[in-house]
């Protein structure tokens, strides 16, 4: 299969990796120059794309696919909620243009409110209690796309060098008892491969999050103890404002944020 990995970063770059392992054909994008060789490097077709600026993309042949993963988080920062939708509609009709077929979108949990509960795929979004705006555009924005599309919702993406806990060592923070949501990097790249094997026809959203919700205190103080940093220091209050994400992938064995 042809695959495009549309932001070769932090979870996309690995993935591009797995697949050219398992055969396929896949072409990457970055917005950086002097990432190009590294992608090349990989048996990676390297294609060079900053939806910021898509008049100087360079980027066309990275279109003609069969199946994109689409990975670019919305830069909060420096870009407005419809910016970034915008930005997804342009690549979704970009894809089209390009024959492409498939679509796996990287969304995140943050499309759901704070319930201080659970929540589900039946959950809607509700803007004013903690849903964020720009996940709920793009997600639109996806939907538009003529041919099959995956959203998964993912939890916090941690693994690796993303170690849940390290950034607070020693130092004072909240939430002691507020339960987390996250997906391991491996499992994530685990369920996107099962997924092009197994592919679902039609519009498909998933819960990508591990179903252990431990709680922030114990998933940093765990991480402090196997890497060897100072835990974090408590503070009132231990309940923030929360949701926690029933995961659609219980079955998966996907890893407990507690062993990261």
């Amino acid at each position: 299969m042809t695959c495009a990995i549309i932001g070769c970063g932090w979870l996309g770059l690995p993935l591009a990796k797995h697949w050219v392992s398992l055969g396929h054909k896949v072409k990457g994008s970055t917005t950086k120059a002097s990432k190009l060789k590294l992608l090349e490097d990989s048996n990676i077709t390297p294609y060079l794309l900053d939806l910021t600026e898509p008049s100087k993309a360079k980027a066309q042949g990275l279109f003609q696919t069969e199946l994109a993963f689409v990975n670019i988080p919305p830069q909060g920062k420096v870009q407005s909620p419809k910016d970034y939708a915008t930005q997804i509609k342009t690549l979704v009709e970009a894809l089209e243009k390009g024959g492409c077929t498939k679509i796996i979108f990287i969304s995140s949990t943050s499309y759901y409110p704070n319930t201080n509960d659970w929540v589900t795929l039946k959950t809607t979004f509700d803007l004013g209690n903690g849903s964020k705006k720009a996940i709920v555009l793009a997600e639109q924005a996806i939907k538009t796309f003529s041919g099959d599309v995956v959203i998964l919702r993912s939890g916090g993406l941690m693994g690796k060098d993303r170690i849940p806990g390290q950034w607070f060592a020693a130092k004072k923070t909240e939430g002691a008892d507020t339960p987390v949501n996250y997906i391991h990097q491996e499992d994530a790249i685990r369920i996107a491969s099962e997924l092009i094997e197994e592919w679902p026809t039609g519009k498909n959203i998933y819960n990508l999050v591990s179903p252990d919700h431990a709680t922030r205190k114990s998933v940093h103080e765990a991480m402090a103890k196997k890497y060897g940093f100072e835990p974090p220091i408590w503070v009132q209050p231990a309940i923030k404002n929360f949701k926690i994400v029933e995961s659609s992938f219980k079955d998966h064995q996907l890893k407990s944020p507690l062993l990261f």
